[in-house]
Parts: C-alpha cells; structure tokens; sequence
C-alpha cells in the first residue's frame, strides 16, 4: 500500500510539473506569435553613400504590417533650407499611409551635409509615429532627432555597399583622368 501511495504522489508531482511548464511554454508562444505580428516603424537619420545629403528614414523594423500610418511632425524641419519644402508636406505626413509592410523603407533628403553642420548644430526633428497592427493594436511612439548626432561619425573609404563603391571609384577614375589631362 506504502507503494502505491509513494507511486500516485509521484505521478500527481509528474501531472502538476507537466502542467505548469506546459502553461508556460504557451505563454511563451503567445509572446513569439505577438511580436511576429507586431510592427515597429523607427525613424532615423543617415547620410547618403557618398555622404553628402543627410537623409531621413522611417522603416518598419517589425515582422508584421502597419495600418493606418500616421506622421505628424511636432518640430518641423524645412528641406534644403527651402522654406516650401517643409518635412509636414511629405506624402506619409499630409496623406498617412493604409498599409506600411515588414522592412519597408521611406527616405527624405534632408539638406546637404556641410550646409546642416555649419547651420543647424542644435536643431532636431521631433515626430510622433501612430499605427495599428493588422489585429487593431494601437502604437504611438514621439521620437527626437537631433541634426548633429549624424555628424562625426566614421565612414568607410572605400564605402562598404557595392552602390556607394560605384560613386567613390567613379570619383577616383576622374581625379585620375584629370591629372592625365593635364
């Protein structure tokens, strides 16, 4: 009898054990089924591969589709130093957007970036980013750019990309040719 009792106490550990780990194990997938549903759009700055246009980027870095994309630019930044070509009358800003995919990317040019360094030391984009996920979750996230973080950072020479390799060479052809020349 001692045998039995020790045999269902163990087989009931068993039971409870198995249970709780497989709640847990569900959560987890619930967690994982989440984010592969949930986008994430982040703007960021970055100059072009030649670097000499600062640019504005807005990607979806998530796995799962934004509806209903909305950009609102709380401190505006005029492009090119143009006074009619404000950040607030790009498409994504004025119209919004009904569907943004997974690693989709908008870019903005900016200005040029010795003209930005010598202008805008202290000046930053601040823009609010509202969506939806495809199951109605609402996002809204502000974000602040700050223009002169972008500078001082180390470039490769050649550029790393076999597109920013193109211009860089073609660059150097022509230095060369004009020595020729001369």
């Amino acid at each position: 009898m001692n045998t039995e009792l020790i045999l269902s106490i163990v087989v009931a550990s068993a039971t409870t054990i198995y249970t709780i780990i497989t709640i847990f194990q569900l959560i987890e997938s619930r967690k994982v089924r989440f984010q592969k549903e949930t986008p994430n759009i982040v703007p960021y700055l970055k100059s072009t591969e030649d670097h000499t246009t600062m640019q504005l980027f807005i990607e979806n870095f998530g796995e799962g589709v934004a509806k209903d994309v909305q950009v609102k630019f709380i401190k505006d930044f005029n492009r090119f130093n143009k006074e009619d070509s404000p950040l607030s009358q790009v498409g994504i800003s004025k119209n919004g957007l009904n569907y943004f995919p997974p690693k989709y990317l908008l870019k903005y040019g900016l200005g040029i970036m010795v003209e930005l360094n010598k202008e805008n030391h202290d000046e930053k984009i601040i823009l609010e980013i509202s969506y939806k996920s495809l199951n109605n979750h609402k996002f809204k996230n502000v974000f602040e750019l700050p223009i002169n973080q972008i500078f001082g950072q180390s470039y490769s020479t050649p550029p790393e990309t076999y597109l920013g390799q193109i211009p860089y060479y073609l660059k150097e052809i022509s230095k060369q040719l004009k020595t020729f020349n001369k």
